[in-house]
């Protein structure tokens, strides 16, 4: 169903900050989804099997593959949007499709990768078709924004309430997880993502920020956007290019205009946003921390 695009007025202005491509679509394979930790980065890399359709495998930044997508007795096994948990493990996303008939995804998993002993770490959950995002913390994992859920590591869940989203999913849709929980100046937040439709195949993101208390639990969230995304954020020919590429046997481009954030790296004077890019590229979107404090502290806020 096509959605009214709605006025937006955005906290910040991609244009007005400091974006550093990190990678991009480069005519064989594609880059996006960041994640860093600790001076290491790791990124989802889309590619064509058998010119048919598209699955993606994890890399890091020397373009080593970390999980490489790969059939086995009855799936073809994809993976995508991994991150960091800590130095020596990952959290991704798994598509499952059927290998007899691969034009049909059995679901999406999520998963648990050690980059050490190699080992892959199935969880039980699977309350969606499409697992994705879950954000961990020491023993703990936010599973989902909309009811707010947190679980143990043992899947269980510990934490649960319904908050007051109506008045951004009327104007911006859907909300689902995106980022890590982040500290400033001692109060914690994490990025949420939703989108419209606004055409066939054609879909536009909105990021918004919610604040935390002490036990990850949700205090409220800001009315406004932190980001709108645009396409006249990328280059024009680098989109036509990549949308051109992902035409195959089996799919239709999607016309994503998007920026998707997947982890936020706080340092002594920048906030670091790794994020998708427009499904085009990888960037580091950078904020001086003191600029985002006065950006939002007389911005509209919802308590939950």
């Amino acid at each position: 169903m096509l959605q009214n695009i709605p006025c937006v007025y955005m906290i910040f202005d991609l244009k007005d900050l400091d974006i550093k491509i990190l990678k991009k679509f480069d005519g064989e394979y594609n880059y996006f989804n960041p994640s860093y930790f600790n001076g290491k980065t790791i990124y989802r890399r889309e590619s064509k099997f058998e010119g048919r359709l598209l699955v993606s495998d994890i890399i890091d930044e020397q373009d080593t593959v970390l999980l490489q997508h790969h059939t086995d007795e009855n799936f073809l096994l994809s993976y995508e949007d991994a991150r960091f948990i800590n130095n020596n493990e990952i959290s991704l996303c798994c598509c499952k499709r059927d290998k007899n008939d691969i034009e049909k995804i059995i679901n999406v998993e999520y998963k648990k990768y050690n980059l050490t002993t190699k080992e892959l770490t199935h969880f039980k959950t699977q309350n969606a078709y499409f697992e994705k995002h879950w954000q961990f913390y020491n023993d703990k994992i936010i599973y989902h924004v909309n009811p707010y859920i947190i679980m143990d590591s043992n899947e269980n869940i510990i934490y649960k309430k319904q908050i007051n989203l109506q008045p951004w999913i009327e104007k911006y849709g859907n909300t689902g997880l995106s980022t890590n929980v982040f500290e400033i100046f001692g109060k914690k937040y994490l990025l949420f993502h939703s989108y419209i439709t606004t055409g066939e195949l054609q879909y536009k993101y909105f990021i918004g920020l919610l604040l935390l208390n002490h036990d990850y639990e949700p205090i409220g969230y800001y009315y406004e956007p932190l980001f709108e995304s645009n396409r006249e954020y990328s280059d024009n020919n680098l989109l036509n290019d990549l949308w051109n590429w992902r035409k195959t046997e089996l799919c239709e481009a999607v016309k994503y205009e998007v920026i998707f954030p997947m982890n936020v790296v706080v340092d002594d004077i920048y906030i670091n946003i790794y994020s998708g890019l427009n499904d085009c590229s990888a960037v580091n979107i950078k904020i001086v921390k003191q600029l985002f404090i006065d950006k939002i502290k007389n911005e509209p806020f919802i308590l939950v």
